[in-house]
């Protein structure tokens, strides 16, 4: 279990985080989020014993589970194989030098969920997933950077990280159709992970880890839109309220310099018209809210088992807890009150309207706060346990079990 007791409160009440070397949150957004890498050790002990790597390269094998084997030596340099692999093949490869890399781990394994909950600091929409990566002696992706940030936790053996410099579009890249490999890395970091420890890497920065004994990596990813895209959103939104037919008016205007100009008042006057459609408070968030909802894969659909009332309630006597469907997208709209879920709005009933901000802190919900709840909430989260879109879950550990004690 990779619970850490009132781990979302710990990070919104801006507590030190011993998963950050005892940071408070404001202090890591501050000096390191997007500025400079952080390495802490011993920060998830728990992640030496969560996964083995038999059952990460059995999901690798699994039809619709993103994977990617990456071979330094194979029939190119960096040779890259998509999946879903045959169980013989990883018999065939060699002992040293590759990498199995699955995508989206946590919704297949709910525990890394409560990992999720430890990132509390971030909206839930800048997180993407859970990637983990199973390395033999020598096994890596190569020198290469990212653009949007990442955790990067150890679990059972080794790995040695090199850091480098910023990179952008105009770094020295090599030949390849899916890396991004950088031709040639200064090293400005360099020290070797164990199980537990982590290390935080900022959009852009050169990082290199290469496998030191069989191992297991967590990357914990993060989506950035891009601004194109979000312009996109809200202009679509601002042009189904307000429609094309609208006219541009200029009453008033002043004499132009010449016929054929377009003058700086004729633009400031567009574009002051242009900024008041914008200026509207809630435009942003219900223009926004769609796509930053979405499920990760589009295609994903949730399935659920049949749920009464009294199979919640019965579950809960038994101490089990409800886990949000961690493939689902889910995001609260204050300004609004309206709650989106895959892309669409969940339309809650009124008695449970004000339940709802607490049942979406955090993705796990304990049995005991559940089982305090009115009926008609239960009757709701029933039909969500039946929909897929929360599952029942072995209960978290107690308050007095501690998960992390990391250092800078």
């Amino acid at each position: 279990m990779l619970l850490t007791p009132h781990a979302v409160a710990d990070c919104l009440a801006d507590a030190p985080l011993p998963w950050l070397g005892g940071l408070r949150a404001s202090e890591f957004l501050r000096d390191y989020w997007q500025k400079k890498p952080l390495l802490v050790r011993n920060a998830f002990p728990d992640l030496a014993h969560l996964l083995e790597p038999k059952e990460l390269l059995e999901l690798a094998e699994t039809e619709d589970v993103e994977s990617r084997v990456i071979v330094e030596d194979g029939a190119e340099p960096w040779e890259m194989r998509e999946g879903p692999f045959h169980p013989t093949v990883w018999r065939k490869l060699s002992q040293r030098k590759w990498t199995a890399l699955v995508q989206a781990v946590d919704h297949y394994l709910p525990p890394l969920a409560d990992l999720l909950d430890h990132f509390a600091f971030v909206p839930e929409w800048r997180i993407d997933d859970v990637m983990v990566s199973y390395a033999v002696p020598g096994g890596s992706v190569g020198a290469h950077f990212d653009q949007y940030d990442v955790f990067l936790l150890q679990g059972p053996g080794q790995r040695r990280w090199q850091l480098g410099e910023q990179c952008n579009d105009d770094t020295p890249r090599l030949e390849h159709a899916q890396l991004r490999l950088i031709a040639d890395m200064p090293v400005t970091f360099d020290e070797t992970l164990g199980p537990g420890d982590l290390l935080y890497v900022p959009p852009g920065l050169g990082h290199f880890g290469v496998a030191q004994t069989e191992c297991l990596t967590y990357s914990v990813g993060f989506r950035a839109p891009s601004l194109g895209h979000i312009l996109e959103q809200v202009v679509d939104a601002v042009l189904l309220e307000r429609g094309t037919e609208q006219l541009y008016s200029d009453a008033g205007r002043a004499l132009p310099m010449h016929p054929s100009e377009l003058g700086l008042s004729d633009v400031a006057t567009l574009a002051t018209t242009l900024q008041s459609w914008l200026q509207q408070p809630l435009l942003f968030p219900t223009a926004l809210a769609p796509f930053l909802s979405e499920a990760k894969y589009d295609d994903y659909e949730p399935e659920g088992e049949p749920c009464t009332l009294a199979d919640l309630r019965a579950a809960l006597s038994d101490g089990i807890d409800l886990l949000r469907d961690p493939a689902s997208r889910w995001l609260w709209e204050p300004q609004t009150q309206t709650f989106w879920r895959n892309g669409a709005v969940v339309t809650v009933p009124d008695a449970v309207k004000p339940y709802l901000p607490q049942l979406l802190t955090g993705r796990r919900q304990l049995a005991a706060y559940l089982a305090q709840l009115p009926e008609a909430v239960l009757n709701w989260l029933a039909e969500d346990i039946s929909a897929g879109y929360w599952l029942p879950v072995e209960g978290a550990p107690s308050a007095g079990d501690a998960v992390g004690t990391g250092s800078r």
